[in-house]
């Protein structure tokens, strides 16, 4: 792999996180799918309510209904989902209620197109006048406003609800956050020791690695680029290969290798993985052991694979019953869902004596 310049990654960015008032992307096809399944049945309701008997529904009725209210609902949320990007200074609160007169805003403007469209479109003499251009207008706020307000009160709890479990999520991942097994410190110490006096520039280096590690280990939870966290990984590899020398063997494959910097994970994700592979894979083994690496990089989905040999212990029925390897891998899985929601993948499976994770998401 091509040498680059290394970054801290203990280093925080303030301007990482981006605060969203539960709006979500808004480029997503599923988000406008759902949008509109919900505006149409808003707009069926609003014109079975407009008429006193069922029979009186026409299908120019229903069409201006589901029309009208499918424009408001895309025009609302395309318009929120903009300024919630420039209006990251305000308070949730003021934001809601800016939200909210927004709504009105369009609703009457839509509402004024409309009567502005059909007066023209009926080729009359007579002139537009404000009352024709404001009809209906007041019934069409007071629903359209009223019903407003409801979904954005939900909107507003809801965000309030699920800051509350994000930072509790937060706070239990803090805790969780992968810390390197004691066993790991006192082989690479010992490592030091027997090489300070052998080759102490070597011994030099580990320490050096070792301490950039532990930095990691203590900083705060936050993502990183992809390259940061393969440099971290590449450190404590290269402490592992001193202790284990000819026993490990580390292959790596990186596809859309351009794309490290801007490519995100969390802080410490691939690194307790890799420890898992050394630590149940090439230390149970006498032999050479390889452990690949494969990272795929597609726009902003990321795919990462890792493999390494493994051997049952006595009286193992597999390799999940070790309960250090459950601990780093659900550990994992957590600070993914914690930053990337249901869209994470992580699976890991055993065949032919080969061990292999894959973990896919997008940043």
């Amino acid at each position: 792999m091509a040498q680059h310049t290394k970054s801290d990654p203990t280093k925080s960015d303030p301007s990482a996180q981006v605060q969203q008032y539960g709006f979500r992307d808004f480029k997503q096809w599923r988000h406008v799918l759902e949008l509109l399944l919900a505006s149409n049945a808003l707009g069926l309701i609003l014109a079975v309510a407009s008429v006193a008997k069922l029979s009186d529904i026409s299908w120019a009725l229903l069409i201006h209904h589901l029309l009208f209210v499918s424009w408001v609902c895309v025009a609302f949320a395309t318009c929120m989902d903009v300024l919630q990007r420039r209006w990251l200074q305000l308070e949730r609160k003021t934001f809601y209620q800016l939200g909210f007169v927004l709504l009105i805003a369009i609703i009457l403007l839509s509402s004024f197109m409309i009567n502005i469209l059909q007066h023209h479109a009926q080729f009359t003499a007579a002139p537009l006048t404000w009352a024709i251009i404001s009809e209906h207008s007041l019934r069409r706020m007071v629903l359209g406003g009223g019903i407003g307000l409801i979904v954005l009160r939900y909107l507003y709890v809801r965000e309030l609800v699920t800051q509350q479990r994000q930072s509790e999520l937060m706070a239990r991942v803090q805790a969780l956050q992968a810390r390197i097994h004691p066993h790991f410190l006192f082989n690479s110490l010992n490592s030091v020791v027997s090489l300070i006096g052998s080759d102490p520039f070597k011994a030099e280096q580990m320490l050096i690695d070792l301490s950039s590690l532990f930095r990691a280990s203590l900083t705060e939870l936050r993502e990183v680029s992809l390259r940061e966290e393969v440099e971290l990984c590449q450190r404590y590899l290269k402490i592992e290969s001193v202790r284990l020398g000819d026993r490990l063997e580390v292959k790596w494959r990186i596809d859309g290798e351009n794309m490290l910097d801007q490519a995100k994970i969390p802080l410490l994700t691939l690194q307790p993985l890799l420890e898992n592979c050394i630590y149940h894979g090439v230390e149970s083994l006498s032999k050479s052991s390889l452990v690949s690496i494969l990272i795929e990089i597609r726009g902003d989905h990321v795919s990462i694979v890792l493999t390494n040999p493994y051997q049952l212990k006595v009286g193992q029925s597999n390799l999940k019953s070790n309960q250090g390897n459950g601990i780093a891998i659900d550990n994992v899985k957590q600070r993914l869902k914690a930053y990337y929601g249901a869209e994470v993948k992580f699976s890991t499976f055993a065949r032919d004596d080969v061990y292999t994770t894959l973990l896919s998401y997008r940043y």
